[in-house]
């Protein structure tokens, strides 16, 4: 009995080791196709390279702030070394406006797109200031906002170099270039064309790819914290940047220059003359006393003038009123006499018939009461001689 034991054992022991083998065999391919999976060419000599859309998308919101500090220092020495106001107007709209367009193309919802679309800004400024519509903007002063593009356009080609293990991205570039010349900047306002097809392209002639993490909330967290650090940054300055570029507005307008002027020197006449004409005044002050108490000896006088005639019209209108008056009251006192007797009169006439009536009425009733005071005599004596 004990060899076919042993024997059992032998084959659980070897089946066992068997299934642990098996068990790690799998673990180690997932894992190996794990890493395939994470693995991406990106490059056209081929290669692989990790990296996610959260690692791009911190490394833009660092090249942001670079972006931003490089324009307004530019800008601030710009009009820093320049005697001219036009130059330095244009020195603060640059900054003004660009930094804006940087905030809006790099906080994308793809960060690769707004690695893109900065790239094709920035080249849109090296163009716009070396030959295009801007290359007069800043006199003797534009090689600092030329310096200034190319070093953020070295730095976006760094940048695009980290996504490749070759470090090839002529042909990105050249799609990027070819865009931006095809479509240049024409102003400092910097209207542009989306750039949205370009990243297709670019995606296909380097072959970027991106690693898939999971996104949970806290990469979003992180991502808005990003942009809204981003927009508390530039706020500030771009409130004061437009209070600058109003105020500058105002005051080299021609139109209110020319009115301040007019006002200026209407002031500094009126000065001289106040100054200069003390006794003219006090002539003037004497004059002007006189003349108002003329105007007043004349006024009171008027005045009493209107109230005699008023008083003399309200004399005559009470006359006129008082006859009226008196004639209407005696109308209505002889009109009340007449009623008066004709009313009396009806009372004594209505007054004698009533006494008429009741005197007639006495009498036949005396009558009756004596007829009847007879009768009950005689009624009494006929009683009387029976008994």
């Amino acid at each position: 009995m004990l060899l076919p034991h042993s024997t059992s054992s032998f084959n659980f022991f070897h089946r066992k080791h068997f299934i642990f083998s098996l068990f790690l065999i799998l673990v180690f391919g997932i894992q190996g196709c794990t890493a395939q999976k994470n693995k991406k060419s990106v490059g056209p000599g081929g290669g692989e390279i990790e990296i996610s859309q959260q690692e791009l998308s911190s490394t833009m919101n660092d090249f942001f702030y670079r972006f931003e500090r490089s324009i307004t220092e530019s800008a601030d020495s710009i009009m820093k070394a320049s005697p001219d106001p036009a130059v330095d107007k244009e020195a603060l709209i640059w900054k003004m406006n660009s930094i804006p367009v940087a905030n809006t193309a790099i906080y994308n919802s793809d960060p690769f797109l707004g690695y893109i679309d900065m790239a094709v800004f920035t080249y849109q400024m090296k163009l716009y200031f070396e030959k295009g519509a801007g290359r007069d903007l800043f006199g003797q002063q534009q090689d600092i906002a030329i310096g200034t593009v190319d070093s953020l356009w070295e730095d976006l080609l760094d940048i695009g170099r980290s996504l490749v293990p070759d470090n090839d991205i002529s042909e990105g570039t050249r799609i990027v270039t070819n865009f931006a010349e095809q479509h240049p900047l024409t102003s400092s306002y910097f209207v542009r064309q989306s750039t949205i097809p370009l990243m297709t392209k670019i995606q296909n002639a380097e072959k970027v790819t991106f690693k898939r993490l999971a996104e949970d909330m806290s990469q979003s967290l992180d991502q808005m914290r990003a942009q809204l650090g981003s927009y508390m940054e530039v706020l500030p300055k771009q409130v004061r940047w437009e209070s600058e570029f109003l105020i500058d507005n105002a005051l080299t307008n021609a139109e209110l220059n020319n009115r301040f002027d007019s006002i200026s020197n209407l002031l500094k006449r009126t000065v001289l003359v106040l100054e200069s004409s003390s006794d003219l005044i006090d002539n003037q002050r004497v004059a002007a006393f006189k003349d108002i108490s003329g105007e007043r000896i004349a006024i009171i006088q008027a005045l009493r003038q209107e109230r005699e005639i008023i008083l003399e019209e309200f004399k005559k209108e009470r006359a006129i009123i008082l006859a009226e008056l008196s004639e209407q009251i005696n109308t209505q006192r002889e009109a009340s006499f007449k009623d008066l007797n004709a009313l009396t009169n009806q009372s004594i006439d209505a007054t004698f018939n009533r006494t008429e009536d009741i005197i007639d009425k006495l009498f036949w009733r005396t009558l009756i009461l004596i007829s009847i005071l007879f009768v009950l005599i005689f009624i009494g004596l006929l009683l009387y001689k029976r008994i």
